[in-house]
Protein backbone atom coordinates (compact mmCIF):
# COMPACT_ATOMS: atom_id res chain seq x y z
CA UNK A 1 0.00 0.00 0.00
CA UNK A 2 0.99 3.59 -0.47
CA UNK A 3 0.09 7.08 0.65
CA UNK A 4 0.28 10.45 -1.08
CA UNK A 5 2.31 12.89 1.04
CA UNK A 6 2.80 16.59 0.29
CA UNK A 7 6.47 17.50 -0.15
CA UNK A 8 5.72 21.04 1.04
CA UNK A 9 3.54 20.69 4.14
CA UNK A 10 3.94 16.98 4.89
CA UNK A 11 0.21 16.33 5.05
CA UNK A 12 -1.17 12.99 3.89
CA UNK A 13 -3.69 13.35 1.09
CA UNK A 14 -6.85 11.30 1.46
CA UNK A 15 -7.33 11.00 -2.30
CA UNK A 16 -4.84 8.41 -3.56
CA UNK A 17 -5.38 9.50 -7.16
CA UNK A 18 -4.62 13.18 -6.52
CA UNK A 19 -1.63 14.86 -8.16
CA UNK A 20 -1.35 17.91 -5.90
CA UNK A 21 -1.96 18.73 -2.25
CA UNK A 22 -5.46 20.04 -1.53
CA UNK A 23 -4.05 22.13 1.32
CA UNK A 24 -1.33 24.14 -0.43
CA UNK A 25 -1.08 22.80 -3.99
CA UNK A 26 2.30 21.20 -3.29
CA UNK A 27 3.77 18.23 -5.13
CA UNK A 28 2.56 14.89 -3.80
CA UNK A 29 5.04 12.08 -3.25
CA UNK A 30 4.13 8.40 -3.35
CA UNK A 31 5.18 6.87 -0.01
CA UNK A 32 5.16 3.19 0.88
CA UNK A 33 4.46 1.42 4.17
CA UNK A 34 7.95 -0.01 4.76
CA UNK A 35 11.51 0.76 3.68
CA UNK A 36 12.31 -2.81 2.73
CA UNK A 37 10.55 -4.44 -0.19
CA UNK A 38 10.79 -7.75 -2.05
CA UNK A 39 11.70 -8.11 -5.71
CA UNK A 40 9.29 -10.05 -7.90
CA UNK A 41 11.38 -11.50 -10.76
CA UNK A 42 8.38 -13.38 -12.20
CA UNK A 43 6.90 -10.05 -13.35
CA UNK A 44 8.12 -8.41 -16.60
CA UNK A 45 10.74 -5.66 -16.83
CA UNK A 46 10.36 -2.85 -14.32
CA UNK A 47 7.48 -4.69 -12.69
CA UNK A 48 9.90 -6.85 -10.73
CA UNK A 49 9.85 -3.72 -8.52
CA UNK A 50 6.03 -3.75 -8.28
CA UNK A 51 6.19 -3.50 -4.48
CA UNK A 52 7.55 0.03 -5.00
CA UNK A 53 5.09 1.05 -7.73
CA UNK A 54 1.56 2.41 -7.16
CA UNK A 55 -0.39 -0.60 -8.38
CA UNK A 56 -2.49 -2.80 -6.13
CA UNK A 57 -3.14 -5.70 -8.53
CA UNK A 58 -0.73 -7.03 -11.20
CA UNK A 59 -3.68 -7.84 -13.48
CA UNK A 60 -3.66 -4.15 -14.48
CA UNK A 61 -0.05 -4.19 -15.72
CA UNK A 62 0.48 -2.92 -19.26
CA UNK A 63 3.98 -3.86 -20.40
CA UNK A 64 5.94 -3.97 -23.65
CA UNK A 65 9.13 -5.22 -22.04
CA UNK A 66 10.43 -1.88 -20.74
CA UNK A 67 13.47 -1.78 -18.48
CA UNK A 68 16.53 -4.04 -18.27
CA UNK A 69 18.43 -1.59 -20.48
CA UNK A 70 22.18 -2.13 -20.87
CA UNK A 71 24.84 -0.51 -18.73
CA UNK A 72 27.71 -0.23 -21.19
CA UNK A 73 31.25 0.61 -20.05
CA UNK A 74 32.91 3.18 -22.26
CA UNK A 75 35.09 1.60 -24.93
CA UNK A 76 37.11 4.67 -25.96
CA UNK A 77 35.82 8.03 -24.83
CA UNK A 78 36.35 7.50 -21.11
CA UNK A 79 39.98 6.52 -21.61
CA UNK A 80 40.59 9.61 -23.75
CA UNK A 81 39.74 11.89 -20.83
CA UNK A 82 41.29 9.65 -18.17
CA UNK A 83 37.92 8.59 -16.76
CA UNK A 84 38.24 4.79 -16.80
CA UNK A 85 35.04 4.07 -14.88
CA UNK A 86 32.60 5.74 -17.27
CA UNK A 87 29.37 3.86 -17.99
CA UNK A 88 26.49 4.62 -20.33
CA UNK A 89 22.98 3.55 -19.29
CA UNK A 90 21.32 3.08 -22.69
CA UNK A 91 17.64 3.91 -22.23
CA UNK A 92 17.18 4.23 -26.00
CA UNK A 93 16.76 0.45 -26.10
CA UNK A 94 13.35 0.59 -24.43
CA UNK A 95 10.42 -0.51 -26.66
CA UNK A 96 9.63 2.89 -28.19
CA UNK A 97 13.18 4.21 -27.94
CA UNK A 98 13.34 6.21 -24.70
CA UNK A 99 13.19 6.02 -20.92
CA UNK A 100 9.67 7.43 -21.08
CA UNK A 101 8.42 3.86 -21.60
CA UNK A 102 8.99 3.22 -17.91
CA UNK A 103 6.71 6.15 -17.07
CA UNK A 104 4.10 5.19 -19.64
CA UNK A 105 3.95 1.60 -18.43
CA UNK A 106 3.22 2.72 -14.87
CA UNK A 107 0.92 5.57 -15.93
CA UNK A 108 -1.24 3.53 -18.30
CA UNK A 109 -1.35 0.64 -15.81
CA UNK A 110 -2.48 3.05 -13.11
CA UNK A 111 -5.06 4.51 -15.52
CA UNK A 112 -6.43 1.03 -16.10
CA UNK A 113 -6.55 0.42 -12.34
CA UNK A 114 -8.60 3.61 -11.90
CA UNK A 115 -11.05 2.40 -14.52
CA UNK A 116 -10.67 5.49 -16.69
CA UNK A 117 -10.85 5.29 -20.47
CA UNK A 118 -8.49 7.94 -21.84
CA UNK A 119 -5.30 9.91 -21.27
CA UNK A 120 -4.14 13.35 -22.35
CA UNK A 121 -0.70 14.93 -22.33
CA UNK A 122 1.72 17.34 -23.93
CA UNK A 123 5.03 16.15 -25.33
CA UNK A 124 7.79 17.09 -27.74
CA UNK A 125 7.92 13.49 -28.88
CA UNK A 126 9.28 10.79 -26.59
CA UNK A 127 6.60 10.85 -23.90
CA UNK A 128 3.90 11.06 -26.54
CA UNK A 129 5.26 8.01 -28.35
CA UNK A 130 5.43 6.03 -25.11
CA UNK A 131 1.95 6.96 -23.95
CA UNK A 132 0.49 6.30 -27.39
CA UNK A 133 2.11 2.87 -27.62
CA UNK A 134 1.12 1.72 -24.15
CA UNK A 135 -2.30 3.33 -24.41
CA UNK A 136 -2.87 1.57 -27.70
CA UNK A 137 -1.88 -1.75 -26.17
CA UNK A 138 -4.38 -1.16 -23.36
CA UNK A 139 -7.13 -0.16 -25.81
CA UNK A 140 -7.40 3.38 -24.44
CA UNK A 141 -8.03 6.66 -26.24
CA UNK A 142 -5.25 9.26 -26.23
CA UNK A 143 -5.07 13.00 -26.87
CA UNK A 144 -1.61 14.43 -27.40
CA UNK A 145 -0.79 18.14 -27.70
CA UNK A 146 2.67 18.71 -29.08
CA UNK A 147 5.12 21.53 -29.73
CA UNK A 148 4.70 23.68 -32.78
CA UNK A 149 8.28 22.91 -33.87
CA UNK A 150 8.57 19.31 -32.67
CA UNK A 151 10.71 17.05 -34.92
CA UNK A 152 8.43 15.47 -37.51
CA UNK A 153 10.07 12.05 -37.06
CA UNK A 154 8.96 11.98 -33.44
CA UNK A 155 5.43 13.05 -34.34
CA UNK A 156 5.23 10.41 -37.08
CA UNK A 157 6.03 7.72 -34.52
CA UNK A 158 3.30 9.01 -32.22
CA UNK A 159 0.73 9.15 -34.99
CA UNK A 160 1.47 5.57 -36.00
CA UNK A 161 0.09 4.37 -32.65
CA UNK A 162 -3.26 6.02 -33.32
CA UNK A 163 -3.97 8.76 -30.75
CA UNK A 164 -5.36 12.16 -31.66
CA UNK A 165 -2.37 14.50 -32.13
CA UNK A 166 -2.57 18.28 -32.32
CA UNK A 167 0.22 20.87 -32.56
CA UNK A 168 -0.23 23.92 -30.33
CA UNK A 169 0.77 27.33 -31.65
CA UNK A 170 3.84 28.79 -29.90
CA UNK A 171 4.16 25.80 -27.56
CA UNK A 172 7.84 25.13 -26.97
CA UNK A 173 9.11 28.68 -27.14
CA UNK A 174 6.39 30.87 -25.60
CA UNK A 175 6.04 30.59 -21.78
CA UNK A 176 2.44 31.81 -21.89
CA UNK A 177 1.56 29.07 -24.37
CA UNK A 178 3.22 26.49 -22.10
CA UNK A 179 1.22 27.60 -19.06
CA UNK A 180 -2.06 27.77 -20.96
CA UNK A 181 -1.54 24.34 -22.55
CA UNK A 182 -0.89 22.60 -19.25
CA UNK A 183 -3.81 24.32 -17.50
CA UNK A 184 -6.20 23.50 -20.32
CA UNK A 185 -5.14 19.86 -20.51
CA UNK A 186 -5.83 19.58 -16.78
CA UNK A 187 -9.27 21.13 -17.25
CA UNK A 188 -10.01 18.81 -20.19
CA UNK A 189 -9.13 15.76 -18.11
CA UNK A 190 -11.21 16.94 -15.15
CA UNK A 191 -14.22 17.54 -17.37
CA UNK A 192 -14.05 14.08 -18.98
CA UNK A 193 -12.64 11.99 -16.10
CA UNK A 194 -9.48 11.27 -18.09
CA UNK A 195 -5.98 11.06 -16.62
CA UNK A 196 -3.43 13.79 -17.31
CA UNK A 197 -0.12 12.09 -17.97
CA UNK A 198 2.59 14.75 -18.14
CA UNK A 199 6.04 13.40 -17.37
CA UNK A 200 6.60 15.58 -14.33
CA UNK A 201 6.32 14.67 -10.67
CA UNK A 202 4.30 17.83 -10.08
CA UNK A 203 1.65 16.64 -12.54
CA UNK A 204 1.80 12.84 -12.63
CA UNK A 205 3.41 11.56 -9.43
CA UNK A 206 2.09 8.02 -9.88
CA UNK A 207 3.39 7.54 -13.41
CA UNK A 208 6.75 9.12 -12.59
CA UNK A 209 7.45 6.30 -10.15
CA UNK A 210 8.42 4.32 -13.21
CA UNK A 211 11.48 6.49 -13.85
CA UNK A 212 13.03 5.74 -10.47
CA UNK A 213 13.51 2.10 -11.52
CA UNK A 214 16.50 3.33 -13.54
CA UNK A 215 18.30 3.89 -10.23
CA UNK A 216 17.39 0.41 -9.01
CA UNK A 217 18.78 -1.15 -12.20
CA UNK A 218 21.97 0.91 -12.08
CA UNK A 219 22.78 -0.39 -8.61
CA UNK A 220 22.03 -3.99 -9.56
CA UNK A 221 24.11 -3.72 -12.74
CA UNK A 222 27.04 -2.35 -10.72
CA UNK A 223 26.97 -5.46 -8.52
CA UNK A 224 25.21 -3.82 -5.60
CA UNK A 225 27.12 -0.55 -5.66
CA UNK A 226 25.98 2.99 -6.24
CA UNK A 227 28.02 5.08 -8.69
CA UNK A 228 29.85 8.16 -7.51
CA UNK A 229 28.27 10.54 -10.02
CA UNK A 230 25.18 10.32 -12.26
CA UNK A 231 24.67 12.68 -15.21
CA UNK A 232 21.07 13.19 -16.32
CA UNK A 233 19.65 15.36 -19.13
CA UNK A 234 17.19 17.82 -17.65
CA UNK A 235 14.28 19.60 -19.31
CA UNK A 236 11.30 19.53 -16.98
CA UNK A 237 13.34 17.93 -14.20
CA UNK A 238 11.21 14.88 -13.47
CA UNK A 239 13.80 12.33 -14.58
CA UNK A 240 16.57 13.48 -12.26
CA UNK A 241 14.21 13.96 -9.33
CA UNK A 242 12.70 10.49 -9.79
CA UNK A 243 16.08 8.79 -10.13
CA UNK A 244 17.33 10.48 -6.98
CA UNK A 245 14.24 9.18 -5.19
CA UNK A 246 15.07 5.71 -6.50
CA UNK A 247 18.60 5.81 -5.12
CA UNK A 248 17.31 6.97 -1.74
CA UNK A 249 14.75 4.15 -1.63
CA UNK A 250 17.36 1.57 -2.61
CA UNK A 251 19.58 2.73 0.24
CA UNK A 252 16.67 2.80 2.71
CA UNK A 253 16.00 -0.84 1.78
CA UNK A 254 19.59 -1.64 2.83
CA UNK A 255 20.80 -2.51 -0.67
CA UNK A 256 23.50 0.18 -0.93
CA UNK A 257 25.40 2.07 1.76
CA UNK A 258 25.98 5.40 -0.03
CA UNK A 259 24.36 7.70 -2.57
CA UNK A 260 25.70 9.24 -5.78
CA UNK A 261 26.10 12.90 -6.62
CA UNK A 262 23.51 14.00 -9.18
CA UNK A 263 24.34 16.28 -12.11
CA UNK A 264 21.65 18.16 -14.05
CA UNK A 265 22.63 18.85 -17.66
CA UNK A 266 20.73 21.43 -19.71
CA UNK A 267 21.13 22.99 -23.16
CA UNK A 268 22.74 26.41 -23.15
CA UNK A 269 20.09 28.83 -24.36
CA UNK A 270 17.27 27.10 -22.48
CA UNK A 271 18.68 26.35 -19.03
CA UNK A 272 16.54 27.86 -16.26
CA UNK A 273 17.64 25.23 -13.74
CA UNK A 274 21.35 25.79 -14.34
CA UNK A 275 20.84 29.54 -14.09
CA UNK A 276 18.99 29.11 -10.80
CA UNK A 277 21.69 26.77 -9.46
CA UNK A 278 24.47 29.18 -10.33
CA UNK A 279 22.62 32.14 -8.81
CA UNK A 280 21.52 30.13 -5.73
CA UNK A 281 17.86 31.04 -6.14
CA UNK A 282 14.58 29.33 -7.11
CA UNK A 283 13.94 28.53 -10.75
CA UNK A 284 12.56 31.43 -12.76
CA UNK A 285 10.75 31.22 -16.07
CA UNK A 286 12.77 32.22 -19.12
CA UNK A 287 11.41 34.70 -21.62
CA UNK A 288 12.40 32.58 -24.63
CA UNK A 289 14.36 29.53 -25.76
CA UNK A 290 17.50 29.71 -27.90
CA UNK A 291 18.31 25.98 -28.10
CA UNK A 292 17.23 23.44 -30.71
CA UNK A 293 17.85 20.32 -28.60
CA UNK A 294 14.37 18.82 -28.71
CA UNK A 295 13.18 16.99 -25.61
CA UNK A 296 14.92 19.10 -22.96
CA UNK A 297 13.93 22.64 -23.87
CA UNK A 298 11.40 24.05 -21.43
CA UNK A 299 11.33 27.69 -20.36
CA UNK A 300 9.44 26.85 -17.16
CA UNK A 301 10.41 23.38 -15.88
CA UNK A 302 7.62 21.98 -13.68
CA UNK A 303 10.00 20.03 -11.42
CA UNK A 304 12.79 22.57 -11.47
CA UNK A 305 12.80 23.39 -7.79
CA UNK A 306 12.68 19.68 -6.91
CA UNK A 307 15.86 19.27 -8.96
CA UNK A 308 17.54 22.09 -7.06
CA UNK A 309 16.64 20.40 -3.77
CA UNK A 310 18.02 17.09 -5.03
CA UNK A 311 21.26 18.67 -6.22
CA UNK A 312 21.78 20.22 -2.79
CA UNK A 313 20.93 16.99 -0.99
CA UNK A 314 23.21 14.89 -3.19
CA UNK A 315 26.07 17.43 -3.22
CA UNK A 316 25.65 17.57 -6.99
CA UNK A 317 25.65 20.41 -9.50
CA UNK A 318 24.14 21.73 -12.74
CA UNK A 319 25.79 22.78 -15.99
CA UNK A 320 24.76 23.70 -19.52
CA UNK A 321 26.09 22.60 -22.89
CA UNK A 322 26.05 24.56 -26.16
CA UNK A 323 24.08 23.00 -29.00
CA UNK A 324 27.09 22.65 -31.30
CA UNK A 325 28.99 20.78 -28.57
CA UNK A 326 25.99 18.52 -28.05
CA UNK A 327 25.85 17.60 -31.74
CA UNK A 328 29.58 16.85 -31.67
CA UNK A 329 29.02 14.60 -28.64
CA UNK A 330 26.22 12.80 -30.48
CA UNK A 331 28.56 12.03 -33.36
CA UNK A 332 31.33 10.86 -31.02
CA UNK A 333 29.03 8.48 -29.15
CA UNK A 334 28.01 6.91 -32.45
CA UNK A 335 31.47 6.68 -34.07
CA UNK A 336 33.56 5.87 -30.98
CA UNK A 337 31.15 3.92 -28.75
CA UNK A 338 28.60 2.48 -31.18
CA UNK A 339 25.85 4.28 -29.26
CA UNK A 340 23.31 5.99 -31.53
CA UNK A 341 21.44 8.51 -29.41
CA UNK A 342 19.45 11.69 -29.88
CA UNK A 343 21.01 15.07 -29.00
CA UNK A 344 19.00 15.31 -25.75
CA UNK A 345 20.85 12.19 -24.59
CA UNK A 346 24.28 13.15 -25.94
CA UNK A 347 24.49 16.20 -23.65
CA UNK A 348 25.57 13.97 -20.76
CA UNK A 349 28.75 12.83 -22.50
CA UNK A 350 29.57 16.44 -23.36
CA UNK A 351 28.97 17.41 -19.72
CA UNK A 352 31.12 14.62 -18.28
CA UNK A 353 33.96 15.59 -20.61
CA UNK A 354 33.63 19.27 -19.67
CA UNK A 355 33.74 18.42 -15.97
CA UNK A 356 36.77 16.18 -16.39
CA UNK A 357 38.60 18.85 -18.37
CA UNK A 358 37.80 21.51 -15.76
CA UNK A 359 38.94 19.25 -12.92
CA UNK A 360 35.53 18.96 -11.29
CA UNK A 361 35.82 15.23 -11.93
CA UNK A 362 39.12 13.90 -10.59
CA UNK A 363 39.18 10.81 -12.80
CA UNK A 364 38.83 8.12 -10.13
CA UNK A 365 35.04 8.37 -9.90
CA UNK A 366 32.58 5.74 -11.09
CA UNK A 367 30.39 7.78 -13.43
CA UNK A 368 27.08 6.84 -15.06
CA UNK A 369 25.75 8.92 -17.94
CA UNK A 370 22.08 8.42 -18.81
CA UNK A 371 21.47 8.11 -22.54
CA UNK A 372 17.76 8.79 -22.56
CA UNK A 373 16.68 8.28 -26.18
CA UNK A 374 17.70 6.56 -29.41
CA UNK A 375 19.11 8.56 -32.33
CA UNK A 376 16.25 7.91 -34.75
CA UNK A 377 14.08 10.22 -32.66
CA UNK A 378 15.50 13.36 -34.30
CA UNK A 379 15.95 12.90 -38.05
CA UNK A 380 17.28 16.44 -38.55
CA UNK A 381 20.11 15.82 -36.09
CA UNK A 382 20.85 12.48 -37.76
CA UNK A 383 21.19 14.24 -41.10
CA UNK A 384 23.60 16.76 -39.57
CA UNK A 385 25.82 13.92 -38.39
CA UNK A 386 26.46 12.79 -41.97
CA UNK A 387 26.22 16.05 -43.94
CA UNK A 388 30.01 16.46 -44.21
CA UNK A 389 30.74 12.81 -44.97
CA UNK A 390 31.28 11.91 -48.66
CA UNK A 391 29.32 9.12 -50.36
CA UNK A 392 31.33 8.20 -53.47
CA UNK A 393 29.61 6.45 -56.39
CA UNK A 394 31.90 3.70 -57.72
CA UNK A 395 31.89 0.85 -60.18
CA UNK A 396 31.66 -2.68 -58.79
CA UNK A 397 35.16 -3.35 -60.17
CA UNK A 398 36.54 -0.48 -58.07
CA UNK A 399 35.90 -2.49 -54.93
CA UNK A 400 38.97 -4.59 -55.65
CA UNK A 401 41.17 -1.51 -55.50
CA UNK A 402 40.07 -0.22 -52.12
CA UNK A 403 43.14 0.34 -49.97
CA UNK A 404 43.03 -0.10 -46.16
Amino acid sequence: MFQMVCLTCGQVCGDLSAANCAHDGGVLDVRYATDDFPLQPHLPGIWRYAARLPLTDPKHIVSLGEGDTPMTPSAQLGAEIDLPQLFFKNEGLNPTGSYKDRIASVGISYLRQLGRRAWSATSSGNAGASLAAYGGRAGMDGYLFTLEKAPRAKIAQIMSYGPQVMSVKRLGYDPAAEAATWANIAALCDANDWLMLITARSNSPHAMEGAKTIAYEICQQLDGEAPDVVYAPVGGGGLLSSIWKGFREWRAAGRIDRLPRMVAVQPLGCDPITQAWQADRPVQQLDDCASAVSGIILTSPPDGDLVLDDLHESDGWALSIADEVTYQAQSELASREGLFVEPAAAVVWAAARADRQSGRLQGDEMVVALLTGIGFKDSVAVQKMSDDKPLPLIEASDILHIAP
